[in-house]
């Protein structure tokens, strides 16, 4: 299963984020010495059940890396819209492609289990 992550909200000055992202994504935000993406593509690359990894939001310069296949698209500038990119991108890579996992850059807590047991219980 591909995996589809949206990381293109940029904080705006009068939120509280604003301070941390430097006016960048909110997925290059540190958490912990890393990219708050990174902690989810990490999780992801680890995952049993994730095959291609689909960043919106960010391009390679970002620096973010991936151990499965990662493609960078830009920010769509709405979330269904970088959703459906998402997901037409998936169709290109495997045009059999019957379902998709999204993924927020902002949970940086998320570990490869996790990841297996949603696919493995959604899939049921």
């Amino acid at each position: 299963m591909d995996a589809i992550v949206l990381a293109g909200g940029i904080p705006q000055p009068d939120e509280p984020l604003y301070a941390y992202s430097n006016g960048d994504s909110k997925a290059l935000i540190d958490v912990a010495g890393k990219p708050m993406i990174q902690w989810v593509l990490d999780a992801l690359g680890d995952s049993q059940r994730v095959g291609n990894v689909i960043v919106i939001g960010l391009s390679p310069k970002s620096g973010v890396t991936c151990k499965k296949p990662v493609y960078f698209l830009s920010n769509q500038g709405r979330m269904l819209a970088n959703i459906v990119t998402g997901v037409n991108k998936a169709l290109e890579l495997d045009k059999k492609t019957k379902y998709v996992l999204v993924v927020s850059s902002d949970i940086p807590a998320l570990k490869p289990e996790m990841v297996d047991w949603l696919v493995d219980t959604c899939m049921e």
